[in-house]
Order: C-alpha cells, then sequence, then structure tokens
C-alpha cells in the first residue's frame, strides 16, 4: 500500500490533466503487491461518453507526466477506463446529477430491514438522497456514508430505443 502522500501526489497530477481534457475522475486506486502496482482510474464527462481515442490520449499523459515525475516507487501498471453506462456513484454531486434516473444501491448497515435497493433519485441532498422504490410503493432517505456500492441502472428498452430509431 503507499503512503498517503504519494497517493494524494499521484491523484492531484492526474486530476490535473483529467481537468485539461475536460473529464472528471470518478474512481480511483493506487495499490498492489511489492512486485509493482495498480494505478485504476474510471473517467466521465457530464456532456458526452469519454471516446476510445480520449482515453488511450489520457492514458498516454498521464504515463509520461508519473514516468518524468515518478512519484510511485518502484513498478506499476496504468488502467484508465470510461465510468461506462452503468457508472458508479461516488460523490453527492453524483446523485444530484443523476436526479430522477434508476440506480442500484447497496448499503452497508440495513435500512427499514433491506440492504440493496433499486429506485429513482428523487433528490439529492449533502449528508443523504432520497429513493423512489417503485416496487414496494415507498420512499427510502439514504445517508452517503451507509452506501457501500451505487450505481446507475440502465433501462435498455429506452436506450435502444433512443439510439436506434425504435426497435
Amino acid at each position: 500500500m503507499p503512503r498517503p502522500e504519494v497517493a494524494d501526489a499521484v491523484r492531484a497530477t492526474c486530476e490535473s490533466i483529467l481537468n485539461a481534457h475536460g473529464v472528471e475522475l470518478v474512481t480511483f486506486s493506487l495499490g498492489g503487491e511489492s512486485v509493482g502496482q495498480m494505478l485504476r482510474l474510471t473517467v466521465d464527462r457530464a456532456e458526452r461518453a469519454v471516446s476510445l481515442d480520449e482515453i488511450v490520449e489520457i492514458s498516454e499523459e498521464i504515463s509520461r507526466t508519473l514516468d518524468a515525475e515518478d512519484p510511485i516507487p518502484g513498478r506499476y501498471t496504468l488502467e484508465v477506463a470510461s465510468a461506462g453506462i452503468e457508472r458508479p456513484l461516488v460523490r453527492p454531486t453524483d446523485y444530484r446529477r443523476f436526479e430522477g434516473r434508476q440506480v442500484k444501491v447497496r448499503c452497508q448497515e440495513p435500512i427499514e430491514g433491506q440492504r440493496v435497493y433499486t429506485g429513482t433519485i428523487r433528490s439529492a441532498g449533502d449528508e443523504s438522497f432520497v429513493l423512489a422504490v417503485a416496487e414496494r410503493q415507498e420512499v427510502v432517505e439514504i445517508p452517503y456514508v451507509g452506501v457501500s456500492k451505487a450505481r446507475l441502472v440502465v433501462d435498455w428498452d429506452r436506450e435502444l430505443k433512443g439510439t436506434r430509431g425504435g426497435l
């Protein structure tokens, strides 16, 4: 596991490059074995998807910069990926951005007797968000600190109709 100051420096370098490309950092992890570390970045953009060409360009720039600055002791492997259509929700701003969209949420502890919820984000505040759960016809408030994992759920019928003009 890298020292926190190493991870912070690497993250700052990566975020600077990503900002210059107009993309946001969704997830960041740096860790691994003594043989070599793994640096994983997941990126996204609000207006449109991040293309494969952009991922390649960003990866090459991050790699060149980190090789020149050499903040990671020893060898490392870099992996940059798009957050994708079922992207994870990590920060309160993610939940606000996707209000009205369907999500699947796994809670650390049960809330109202349940750990996993699928529903539509009704609203998102600074400390929690409100989820409308259609299958149970209820509304649940979930604190961000209680979420272990959350991601968008895609309505494939709507997506296919929208991209292909209807099937």
